[in-house]
């Protein structure tokens, strides 16, 4: 009997190309699924009124990436005279998209970060203040928040900072916007409901393939008076694509039970990590304020090439060789074992 194969690589199900196909597949042959045109329409309308309730927002737009989804929400956060918005210095928007955001939208984004993977109102008020003391004063627009941060192994913004960062903009009379890609993870990290954690932000952009089980796709929610027409600017940035049902049927079909799902895998997280310290074979590094991942190590050095081979021969998906560690995740792939069984799979790899 093979065991089942659990992603250690990501933040969810690790779909092959037949397994994703024979999805489609089952869940079109299920139910009726009408077609949209152009994102319109159809199945896609369904899920975006559903995934807009999920999040708390009166509207939600599907879009093909997550870069335009964000690129999207700045340009409508800000206004002729307002084209500066606050990011994390390690943030994805700052360092990920080739300065898409100046480019394509002529947003500028300055970058701070003064607490780990955070930034706080004192921060905040600096840069404000010495852009508004400029020669040329330049107001804000907007601020973002990214958690948990990819750059940073799934580091979070921590709950309180954001509160905090959060209520100055307001204060300061800036929008905001949550760069939640993994926004039920972030939500479970926190202890907080998904719609409670994106209250406070006015767009909230969430990826639909890093744990939706799709191989592309976004979702971008927020205001009826910010995202009705929007398909106009999608197709004006060349995320016009004839049909995306099978992204929102996929993506549906994942959502059920999402954040109980993630409530269970969180569970099996630290015990996983303790049986593997008491093993001797590993050392473990938690990330401070940290989420799903975590760095594992051979204790005494040892051939971590030769032991990710034998880990992937036993049914575990490993992510790449950082240095002399590997970033393990926990994630829903985790529910189709336990904890102890995928700790002692890694145990009797070394």
């Amino acid at each position: 009997m093979s065991l089942p194969r659990i992603n250690l690589a990501g933040d969810g199900p690790d779909l092959s190309p037949r397994a994703y196909a024979r999805l489609l597949h089952e869940l079109t042959e299920k139910a009726e699924v009408a077609a949209d045109s152009y994102g319109l329409g159809g199945y896609v309308a369904e899920f975006e009124k559903k995934i807009a309730a999920e999040l708390g927002k009166e509207r939600a737009i599907l879009m093909p990436t997550g870069t335009l989804a964000n690129n999207l929400a700045l340009e409508l956060l800000s206004d002729r005279n307002r084209r500066r918005v606050l990011v994390q210095s390690d943030g994805h928007m700052q360092n990920d998209t080739g300065d898409s955001a100046q480019r394509l939208g002529g947003v500028v984004l300055v970058p701070i970060q003064d607490k780990e993977a955070a930034y706080t109102p004192k921060a905040m008020k600096a840069e404000i203040d010495r852009a508004a003391g400029a020669r040329v004063s330049i107001p804000f627009s907007a601020m973002v928040v990214e958690t948990p941060v990819r750059r940073r192994f799934a580091q979070m913004f921590p709950l309180a900072d954001m509160d905090a960062a959060v209520a100055y903009a307001k204060e300061a009379g800036l929008k905001c916007h949550l760069d939640g890609a993994r926004v039920y993870l972030a939500a479970t990290w926190t202890g907080r409901d998904v719609r409670t954690f994106c209250q406070p932000f006015d767009t909230v952009y969430m990826s639909l393939y890093k744990y939706f089980g799709t191989p592309f796709g976004a979702v971008l929610a927020g205001p009826a008076d910010l995202i009705d027409g929007l398909y106009h600017d999608r197709r004006r940035h060349g995320g016009g694509l004839s049909q995306v049902w099978q992204m929102a049927v996929v993506a549906d079909h994942f959502l059920a039970g999402m954040a109980q799902r993630w409530a269970k895998a969180k569970t099996m997280w630290e015990p996983a990590l303790k049986m593997l310290e008491a093993s001797g074979r590993f050392t473990v590094e938690r990330i401070p304020d940290g989420s799903n991942i975590a760095k594992l190590r051979l204790a005494g050095g040892g051939d971590v090439k030769a032991f990710r081979s034998r880990a992937e021969a036993a049914g575990l998906k490993m992510p790449e060789i950082a240095g002399d560690m590997l970033p393990i995740r926990v994630n829903e792939t985790w529910l189709a074992s336990d904890g102890d069984e995928i700790a002692q799979r890694l145990i009797k790899a070394v």
